[in-house]
């Protein structure tokens, strides 16, 4: 019978309370513990709390600059300040939020840039500065948006930071060698069925020729190409514009190249240059 008790004893693991009732095991307490202070702990209602210290940030970011009302910040940053407080079961406040916002401020300030954009379809000069300094290489999707008001605002200064940022983004996201430039907007963005991405224009072959000096650069070719290749020149009806000059139509066709058909001049210019270069004894065919 004693050795019945102890065996009974030891089986039972947990303590007898005052009452007679046994306790929980300390491992199930702790838990329970645990459980109970996470169902306690509350979550941050964001949508308030960016509605309540909106103006802070502004200030504190400096995005005061942009010249809006709350309503319109909230509108404009909700997102961003979602993402930027993080935890919704912890407690942030909003100068943790401006040092976050600090450490990626060039990306975040791109895209607040292009919602701005999307946001309103008239800008004030504060908001077209802050767009062109802000953006990047999505000033391939800004810069055709804006374009009509920064000229109507007189900031030729805006125009030409958006035209270098523009050549370069094209480089990097789009081909290595950017289009022809528009003879009304000065952009690298004249496509081959001489369209402007940027400005709009349809631009006729008259004009091309003039703005790029078509003829002076025929003559350039002509003087530059062994004689083989401007015989062989002489067959075509045609000649590759891009950024970079004229090229023969026999080589490689890049995405921005242009077709210009010769005229009847042009073409002389081509015979003549093979007349006093190649037509001689023993020439045919060299340099």
């Amino acid at each position: 019978m004693v050795k019945k008790d102890k065996e009974s004893k030891r089986k039972s693991s947990g303590k007898k309370t005052e009452a007679g009732r046994e306790k929980p095991p300390k491992k199930e307490v702790e838990q329970k513990t645990v459980k109970e202070r996470k169902a306690s702990r509350k979550e941050v209602d964001i949508d308030k709390w960016i509605e309540e210290n909106i103006r802070d940030f502004v200030n504190l970011s400096g995005l005061s600059i942009l010249g809006l009302s709350d309503a319109q910040y909230v509108e404009l940053l909700h997102d961003i300040l979602t993402q930027l407080y993080g935890s919704p079961t912890t407690r942030t406040d909003v100068e943790t939020v401006v040092k976050r916002y600090n450490r990626h401020r060039e990306t975040i300030n791109e895209l607040i840039a292009n919602r701005v954009v999307q946001m309103f379809e008239s800008l004030t000069p504060n908001l077209l500065d802050f767009i062109v300094a802000s953006v990047k290489d999505s000033v391939l999707v800004v810069a055709p948006r804006i374009y009509e008001q920064v000229v109507r605002e007189k900031r030729t200064d805006l125009i030409e930071v958006l035209r270098i940022k523009w050549f370069n983004a094209w480089v990097n996201r789009r081909y290595k060698i950017p289009p022809v430039t528009c003879p009304k907007c000065g952009f690298n963005s004249l496509m081959p069925d001489l369209t402007c991405l940027v400005c709009g224009a349809s631009v006729s072959e008259s004009q091309l020729r003039k703005h790029v000096s078509f003829e002076e650069g025929l003559k350039r070719l002509a003087s530059e190409l062994p004689c083989g290749e401007l015989k062989e020149l002489l067959n075509y009806d045609l000649v590759l514009l891009n950024s970079a000059g004229i090229r023969k139509p026999t080589e490689l066709k890049t995405p921005v190249d242009i077709e210009v058909y010769l005229t009847p001049e042009e073409k002389k210019i081509i015979r003549e240059a093979y007349t006093s270069r190649c037509r001689t004894v023993g020439n045919e065919g060299s340099k």
